[in-house]
């Protein structure tokens, strides 16, 4: 079954890093919907491919804030200024509530602790500074 999430992963699994990226590119087109095949491909990309994979994971996956968090952790790893992450994470929250998407204060603030705990600091303190006043 092409569109079976649990076969990509298994066949994934199966391959070295480079056979993987080709097999990940093929699944996020056969199983759009699948938010952690998007981020294992940004995650095998260079910087300016996951750029690009998570750009377009973010137009499929209007409503999923992992996507939006996964492109700020990838700009501050690349040393990317505050005033960038601040600014994602800014667009972020925006857009999740344009789309409709339901976040709660205290699932952002778990997000905020995990970013922080991945070594994002400037990522949980963007998604802290955005979205402190949800919920209130």
């Amino acid at each position: 079954n092409p569109t079976s999430i649990t076969l990509w992963k298994a066949a994934i699994d199966l391959e070295e890093a480079d056979d993987a990226k080709l097999l990940l590119a093929v699944a996020v087109e056969k199983c759009s919907h699948a938010v952690e095949l998007w981020l294992a491909l940004a995650r095998l990309e260079t910087y300016g491919n996951a750029q690009k994979v998570l750009n377009r994971a973010r137009k499929v996956l209007k409503a999923d804030r992992s996507i939006w968090i996964a492109a700020a952790k990838l700009e501050e790893g690349q040393n990317k200024p505050a005033t960038l992450i601040d600014k994602i994470m800014q667009r972020a929250v925006t857009s999740l509530i344009k789309n409709e998407a339901v976040v709660t204060r205290a699932q952002w603030l778990e997000e905020a602790e995990k970013a922080e705990l991945a070594g994002s600091p400037l990522t949980s303190a963007a998604i802290v500074k955005h979205t402190i006043g949800t919920d209130v």
